[in-house]
């Protein structure tokens, strides 16, 4: 498993390795939850589960551990799971959610002595979400419950949360620098081609010709956000960006 980030100590020995042992210090260390760790108390509902995954996908990767407890003053309490839910019960329909390359694990502790005493007895589970920035961003593949499929979800300090522009950007950045495309290399000139077509769509384009189209489209359509100028804006500078790497520059 790989993450982007460098990590706690502690929570990058479990990732790396995650073991009875590492947890066990992860939760006796109690680091708190972060931009890549969260913890709760039993499964959310799937919709919300696929929430999570999708934001550690596309925030450098991250785990989630289940069986622990947020007490009113913020503290984190191992409390343990009543029973391991079975992960055939819990992946098939939860893959209905989530797209294929998208790498996730879901793994059982069970402690029956530790040297920690607030773990003897206690079992857990924990899905680990790794980092796969060739791939970003990943999308739900269909809708749930505080679940859409037109959305980029990110980790935002201790939540998952819908992407806003900066968040987007720094996604679609990741992207960029993988160095990756799952398309077909195009040739120089359909590559100028689309990028002319987005720059004709650019806000910052200040042409005539430029003007007298966006007035156009506007005396037929008023709907467009501003959602969807920042994406044709990102994904002009994507372009050009593709371009330098296919000249060499």
């Amino acid at each position: 498993m790989t993450i982007l980030k460098e990590q706690h100590e502690t929570f990058a020995q479990f990732f790396t390795a995650p073991t009875r042992e590492t947890l066990r210090e992860l939760l006796r260390r109690n680091i708190g939850e972060t931009d890549y760790l969260d913890f709760k108390a039993d499964w959310p509902a799937l919709p919300k589960l696929a929430r999570h995954i999708l934001a550690f996908a596309n925030s450098g990767g991250g785990a989630l551990v289940v069986g622990v407890s947020q007490q009113a003053d913020g503290s984190l309490v191992p409390s343990g799971l009543p029973s391991i839910k079975d992960k055939a019960q819990l992946i098939p329909p939860l893959s209905g959610y989530l797209p294929k390359p998208l790498e996730y694990q879901v793994l059982d502790f069970a402690f029956g002595a530790s040297e920690y005493e607030a773990l003897v007895g206690k079992s857990f589970q924990v899905l680990l979400v790794e980092d796969k920035p060739k791939l970003l961003p990943f999308l739900a593949l269909k809708e749930g419950e505080g679940l859409r499929t037109s959305v980029v979800y990110v980790r935002d300090g201790t939540t998952s949360t819908e992407a806003g522009h900066v968040q987007l950007q720094v996604v679609l950045n990741r992207r960029i620098e993988s160095g990756y495309s799952n398309q077909p290399s195009l040739d120089l000139d359909k590559h100028l081609a689309q990028l002319r077509a987005l720059d004709e769509n650019r806000e910052a384009n200040d042409s005539w010709m430029s003007r007298f189209m966006r007035d156009e489209q506007s005396r037929f359509d008023d709907t467009q956000s501003d959602d969807h100028k920042e994406f044709v804006e990102d994904a002009y500078q994507a372009k050009k960006q593709a371009i330098w790497r296919l000249l060499g520059l």
